[in-house]
């Protein structure tokens, strides 16, 4: 999903599913300033639409499973090598001590010359809900009922 910051966006390219690069006088980060709405707010909204849209239309077929839509926070860190990118993550992590991993994916794709390869490490975040103190992960629960060893 392209990122709307700003950066002019391709109309009917090709490229237009690739996020937009930024101009050199952009932040590298996006920050979310108070009383304005973050950049990235428009790319969750339209995603959570499609997503929700998407569930909604789904057919209950007797499964044992369930499909639900989430609005996570993820951390995504590139580099050109995989170390880069873990290193990258665990500087993440010890910079938000209260920011608690849920999920990580590591990719490697094509860079922007042709024969390079860029590497990038996903990782699924969430703080704890100021009132309740838990995080908002599916990883995350009460403590189980456990029998007698």
């Amino acid at each position: 999903m392209a990122h709307v910051n700003g950066t002019p966006q391709n109309e009917g390219r090709p490229s237009e599913h690739l996020p937009a690069t930024r101009r050199t006088d952009e932040a590298a980060v996006e920050t979310v300033r108070v009383g304005r709405r973050p950049p990235f707010a428009e790319d969750l909204v339209r995603s959570l639409d499609e997503a929700s849209s998407a569930v909604g239309a789904l057919v209950d077929h007797g499964q044992s499973s369930d499909v639900s839509v989430s609005a996570l926070t993820v951390l995504v860190c590139t580099g050109s090598t995989p170390a880069d990118v873990l290193q990258a993550a665990a500087e993440a992590a010890r910079q938000a001590p209260n920011l608690e991993p849920h999920g990580l994916a590591l990719t490697k794709t094509p860079g922007p010359v042709e024969g390079m390869w860029e590497w990038a490490l996903t990782m699924t975040v969430s703080a704890r809900d100021p009132q309740t103190h838990e995080y908002g992960g599916h990883t995350h629960h009460a403590d189980r009922l456990r029998g007698e060893q």
